[in-house]
């Protein structure tokens, strides 16, 4: 770096030097003693300004106000030292030379309070820029400059500040997802627990000779598998709408049918909660959908009603053709609250953490609705209670 700023301040002064020497000869022709004296008084002007360039380089490196405040200075010290060399040197008066040297000194000591004057903001702002990088560095990461100017240092602040705004944000974002993990690890084991806990039970049991009816143990077994494998979907179906790799098999199928086959497939659910489960039909309702994804649809939704229905409560799939192909399944539970609807189908929310703990649930189940919804053109809601009733609608056959 400091070679390179040497070999620029000798170019410049050479140049200069060069460029004087010339307009000298092409304007005023001097004599061979003249041109001699002028050689002289450019080369030295050259080598002063060389040597007064490196020096205020090597001085003010390490700080910018030195810098500026000696460029300030240097400018028209150089310009009166220059002026009253070239006055000296055609052998003006003493009282002329005097004068110029007072022009030179009042025009440098002016020109440094200008400078001082001008800067001072500069410096102030850069300082502030400073201050907020290391408080952003510390982790402050609300720290903004909040600089109000027009110029490149404000331009400098704003992006200083919007680069703040992204960290801030991935950061943000980057907690939430550690979280939504050590909560969805939470979730999953608790989940797991019982069905794997009653699963061993009644293993041992059969492998004890301990159980007085092994076929209604078989078919708990079954249950209890048939709950973890849902768990397992249901997170499998996430990452694939999360990663835009779910491509379902649209066709052309009767909605009221694939309720009633949904209905009795969890209807062993219903029966272990003691509640009557029944489907609402008209008649045959066409629509363009993906018959897995509208089965898992209607289960998940179904599965959220059974568990939060009272005991002995009714658990309706209402299945209707106008406007749209839609799907209703209501319960006579508690249903959300007015402020939650709009939160229902977000990832790992439950309206009642105290409530879904004791019933099991990570908060899937319906952002698994939502997403297989959407992803078939249709769109899913939730209504508040007294009640629960979640809906989701599909196109039509054109």
């Amino acid at each position: 770096m400091r070679v390179r700023l040497a070999a620029a301040f000798a170019v410049l002064a050479a140049a200069t030097a060069g460029a004087a020497w010339l307009g000298t000869e092409l304007v005023m022709a001097p004599s061979g003693s003249e041109r001699t004296r002028l050689i002289a008084m450019y080369a030295a002007i050259a080598c002063v300004v060389f040597v007064l360039g490196v020096s205020l380089a090597g001085l003010t490196r390490r700080s910018l106000s030195r810098r500026i405040l000696a460029l300030s200075i240097a400018g028209p010290l150089i310009v009166g030292a220059i002026t009253i060399f070239g006055a000296w040197s055609m052998f003006i008066s003493s009282h002329d030379t005097q004068f110029v040297v007072i022009l030179a000194a009042a025009a440098t000591a002016l020109a440094a309070g200008l400078g001082n004057v001008l800067i001072a903001p500069l410096l102030r702002d850069l300082g502030k820029i400073s201050r907020t990088a290391e408080a952003v560095g510390r982790g402050e990461l609300s720290a903004r400059t909040g600089l109000d100017r027009h110029d490149e240092l404000g331009e400098l602040g704003r992006s200083f500040d919007a680069m703040a705004d992204r960290i801030e944000e991935t950061t943000q974002a980057r907690e939430q997802v550690e979280e939504q993990r050590r909560f969805l690890l939470s979730s999953l084991s608790h989940d797991a627990r019982t069905p794997l806990t009653a699963m061993r039970a009644a293993l041992e049991a059969l492998e004890d000779g301990l159980a007085p009816d092994p076929q209604r143990y078989l078919a708990s077994i079954g249950h209890d598998l048939r709950s973890i494998e849902a768990i397992i979907e249901n997170i499998f179906v996430i990452g694939k709408l999360e990663s835009d790799q779910l491509q379902p098999f649209i066709e052309e199928i009767d909605l009221a049918e694939v309720a009633s086959e949904a209905a009795m497939a969890i209807e062993p659910l219903a029966r272990k909660h003691q509640a009557e489960l029944t489907v609402v039909v008209d008649g045959p309702v066409p629509a363009r959908c993906a018959r897995i994804e509208t089965e898992r649809m209607i289960g998940n939704l179904l599965s959220n009603a059974i568990r939060h229905s009272p005991p002995d409560g009714r658990v309706e799939v209402v299945v209707l053709s106008d406007p749209q192909p839609t799907v209703a399944v209501i319960d006579e539970g508690p249903g959300f609250s007015a402020q939650f609807v709009d939160r229902a189908f977000d990832q790992f929310v439950r309206a009642d953490d105290a409530r879904e703990r004791a019933h099991g649930g990570a908060g899937l189940g319906l952002a698994v609705v939502k997403g297989l919804a959407e992803a078939q053109g249709g769109r899913a809601w939730a209504e508040p209670g007294p009640g629960g009733r979640v809906s989701f609608e599909l196109p039509a056959l054109a």
